[in-house]
């Protein structure tokens, strides 16, 4: 379980000097331990305070001096150090008081040279033990993050996880992320965890500090200062991690660090590397899926600019209820992913007409029955449309659902009541009130006044009485007038809320 590679640092405090030859001695024989030891206890404090130390071994009286001192500082400058503590003068409460206090062992003077090396050789594997268990936290927390990347796509909640990572695990005092928003352009802070009121640090987390632009040119880069924090000395440890991915710089990983004896070490860097690493990945994923949706939202503008296309009496009709059922929506406090799709299902609502013969859809008297057969058709030839297609397919409830009426005798399925999906009966409401106030080739369009009298008449058989009411009472308000999108129909593209 040890290494026997590595060098232990073993450190004996006893004011008598024959008890510290005697222990050196036998424990310099291990060639894995380095010993250093000091008959005057405040010089071993000094070195506790300066010096990197694996395990004290430490006398419990010495004169006026208390072993339990050594054993406080030890632990606080080196928290996984194993003390051990030496006594010719054992009590019970003694015992317990040193053990409670955090000493792994507790040798009764005189001892057996062989008794000292293997509790010596036992403390340090226990040691190991615990430091490899760190590792493994460490691992497990890394594995938490490639999880969280795996399964989520919200890159607010990826850094929020990275940066927890990198403050528990590592142990920062502070974190930044900093992203640029073109490649390789200046980087500008996103996400900032932990606050240090100083002008220098302060700078750093912003990104408008020598380091952070050295590192956008050279890679990583790590400063260390030993300076007073407060009234106690410490050494700060500012160290900064590109965020690059295929060789493009998208950003930095700032972290500040903070101890009274150590800087930051190769294995936390190493670790921080990596979870920058993760962060570049989670950035570069949200940039291709922004990418990607920015592509769909336009497929879908021209898909509906298609069926526009075909009937020039229904141009801008999308558009105007797009934004009529965005103020609905928000008048009746949908959630905020709700409201996300409605652009995209009122966009697509009508997308089925595309397989309706123009002799019909244009045609200027009333359609036989066989032709409006075919044109209430056009709801499940869209769900059809959109349902291979993953992105699309939350549009798919507008376009399915929105000729069903509330009292069951809409098509396609005569759904009824709260059975129609609500973004069907939103779009039902705004549908018709677009539809009865613009022109068709057979009529000439309605007031709104009329429009809102036809509403009111089929609240409750046609259309939900409560989405009904939401809509009137928007209109008596004055919300649809200033929404501009009747005064002058042509412009409604110009005034669509994206």
């Amino acid at each position: 379980m040890t290494d026997l590679k590595m060098k232990y640092r073993l450190l004996v405090v006893d004011d008598e000097p024959y008890i510290c030859s005697i222990v050196t001695e036998a424990l310099t024989a291990v060639e894995k331990y380095e010993i250093i030891s000091f008959t005057d206890p405040k010089k071993a404090l000094t070195y506790l305070e300066e010096n990197r130390v694996d395990l004290v071994l430490t006398d419990l009286i010495m004169g006026d001096f208390s072993g339990v001192s050594v054993l406080d500082m030890a632990l606080r400058c080196h928290p996984d150090c194993i003390v051990m503590l030496m006594t010719a003068y054992p009590t019970v409460n003694n015992a317990i008081s040193v053990l409670k206090k955090g000493a792994y062992d507790y040798l009764v003077k005189p001892f057996k040279l062989d008794t000292l090396k293997t509790a010596v050789k036992r403390g340090l594997e226990h040691q190991a033990l615990a430091r490899e268990n760190l590792h493994l936290k460490e691992q497990v927390a890394l594995y938490k993050l490639s999880e969280a990347m795996g399964v989520s796509s919200s890159i607010q909640s990826i850094l929020d996880l990275a940066i927890d990572t990198a403050r528990s695990v590592v142990g920062a005092k502070a974190v930044s992320v900093l992203v640029c928003k073109y490649d390789n352009d200046i980087p500008v802070p996103l996400l900032t965890r932990g606050k240090i009121h100083e002008g220098v640090v302060d700078d750093f987390l912003k990104g408008d500090h020598p380091l952070c632009r050295a590192a956008m040119n050279q890679g990583d880069a790590q400063i260390e200062t030993e300076e007073l924090v407060g009234e106690r000395r410490a050494i700060r440890s500012l160290t900064v991690h590109p965020l690059t991915s295929s060789g493009r710089q998208l950003g930095l990983l700032n972290v500040v660090y903070e101890d009274p004896y150590h800087p930051l070490n190769k294995g936390k860097q190493q670790l921080l590397s990596i979870i920058a690493s993760k962060i570049a990945s989670a950035i570069e994923t949200s940039r291709l899926q922004e990418h990607l949706q920015t592509s769909y939202v336009k497929a879908i503008q021209a898909l509906a600019n298609a069926i526009e296309a075909r009937d020039p009496y229904t141009w801008g009709h999308t558009d105007r209820v797009t934004i009529l059922a965005k103020l609905i929506a928000s008048r009746m406090n949908w959630p905020e992913e709700k409201q996300d799709i409605i652009k995209m299902g009122c966009t697509l609502h009508d997308i089925g007409k595309i397989g309706i013969p123009d002799a019909i859809l244009n045609k200027p008297d009333r359609l036989t029955p066989e032709e409006r057969k075919q044109i209430e058709a056009h709801p499940i030839l869209g769900a059809r449309i959109l349902e291979s297609i993953d992105y699309l397919s939350p549009a798919i409830p507008f376009v399915l659902y929105h000729h069903e009426k509330y009292d069951g005798s809409g098509y396609p399925h005569g759904l009824a009541g709260e059975d129609i999906p609500l973004e069907g009966r939103l779009l039902a409401v705004v549908d018709t009130f677009d539809a009865i106030v613009s022109d068709r080739p057979y009529r000439q369009g309605a007031s709104q006044e009329t429009a809102i009298e036809e509403l009111k008449r089929y609240k409750g058989k046609q259309f939900d009485p409560i989405i009904v009411d939401v809509f009137v009472e928007s209109w008596q308000e004055g919300l649809l007038e200033q929404l501009g999108i009747y005064q002058h129909q042509t412009d409604a593209k110009s005034v669509i809320a994206e």
